[in-house]
């Protein structure tokens, strides 16, 4: 599966090489119209879009998830090859005395980097807590109950910790975790991780007098392994009953992944009627499409906690995200919303994809939230 991501990420690099010395052959043989210049350089950028998209294809026919692969070369066109065409082409324009038409293609250039250098390097890691008030109107005190979700570690280092220093900081009463705990990158990182990761789980379930719960995310596929010894109770397909200060409770309703992610309305319905009575009722799922079976099915919920989505991970401003994992519309792909009557916060999770993917967060940066139930 790796060699053949590697395989086709070096045929992707061979293609541009290509054409550039095609490009460069031709300036030695004297063709120095700028018009020609923007064209041909216009026709390689596009020849470079559909290349990447057919190597990130043929590589995820035994490779990796192929929408990731695809955005990963697609990414590598955008922030490598665009920017190296762009410095080419505004050196010959301003050879050949264009220079404001070399200015602007500078410009661009210059903000292309900046992009890369927000969503690559410092918006991954710019960890945002969020506060929410829920009214249900049956609680007598205020309840602090932290939600997080997809911490897709590939290894655990200064940035994990200061997520669960940030979490212990709110003062939470009840913690809940909905899924995806270690994702590793290309390379094989699970174990160490998972031995890394427990330690700060210990700690966050310690911090938590109601008790830390999690359930299952679609990447956690030794579960509840990584949950071993950490105090954090695993629910998937199971409710339990929490005792509340007041002579009060609330039940956690933790749902599978295949229920979550809308496949199993019949055994969602089946899990919720089954569920013990209690003053609150909160479902967990990982991926936010079943809150529409909810809808469906008439069944209510005094909230509804999911993750998944990531925020969509890139948000484009006036439009949002344009890729959000979910079948929901784009704006349920973060925050506090009312869903057909149902109050629902999804997280945008405090790590993102791995694996094939671009390890990239733009105007949608990681968060930790905390909601405040009274």
């Amino acid at each position: 599966m790796v060699c053949r991501f590697w395989f086709a990420a070096a045929l992707f690099h061979a293609a541009f090489l290509g054409a550039c010395l095609i490009l460069v052959r031709r300036w030695l043989q004297g063709e120095h119209d700028p018009r020609r210049w923007r064209a041909s350089l216009a026709t390689v950028a596009l020849c470079l879009i559909v290349v990447a998209v057919l190597l990130a294809s043929l590589a995820a026919l035994v490779g990796p998830p192929g929408g990731f692969t695809v955005l990963r070369f697609l990414a590598q066109t955008l922030f490598g090859e665009t920017p190296l065409l762009g410095v080419l082409l505004s050196v010959f324009l301003f050879a050949h005395g264009s220079q404001r038409s070399a200015a602007c293609v500078a410009v661009a250039v210059l903000a292309l980097l900046g992009v890369y250098v927000e969503a690559y390097h410092r918006e991954p890691t710019d960890l945002h807590v969020r506060t929410h008030a829920v009214h249900l109107g049956r609680l007598p005190k205020v309840v602090r109950l932290l939600h997080t979700s997809d911490i897709q570690a590939f290894q655990v280092g200064s940035y994990e910790e200061r997520v669960v220093a940030e979490a212990i900081a709110q003062g939470p009463d009840l913690i809940v975790i909905t899924g995806d705990f270690v994702q590793p990158r290309l390379s094989p990182t699970r174990s160490s991780t998972n031995s890394d990761l427990r330690p700060l789980l210990g700690r966050l379930a310690a911090a938590a007098p109601l008790g830390a719960y999690a359930i299952r995310g679609d990447v956690d596929v030794d579960w509840p392994k990584v949950l071993d010894g950490t105090g954090i109770r695993p629910l998937s397909g199971e409710s339990l009953r929490v005792a509340l200060p007041g002579n009060r409770s609330l039940v956690l309703v933790g749902l599978t992944p295949g229920m979550s992610r809308g496949n199993e309305q019949r055994a969602l319905v089946q899990l919720l009627r089954q569920a013990p009575g209690a003053d609150v009722r909160i479902v967990l799922g990982h991926n936010p499409n079943f809150v529409a079976n909810l809808v469906d099915s008439g069944l209510t919920a005094d909230l509804i906690l999911a993750g998944h989505t990531h925020g969509g991970q890139v948000v484009l401003p006036f439009f949002g995200p344009p890729y959000t994992k979910t079948k929901l519309p784009r704006r349920y792909a973060s925050g506090l919303q009312d869903y057909g009557g149902l109050a629902l916060h999804v997280s945008a999770g405090v790590g993102m994809e791995r694996g094939a993917a671009p390890q990239v967060r733009f105007l949608c940066p990681p968060e930790i939230c905390l909601l405040e139930l009274y």
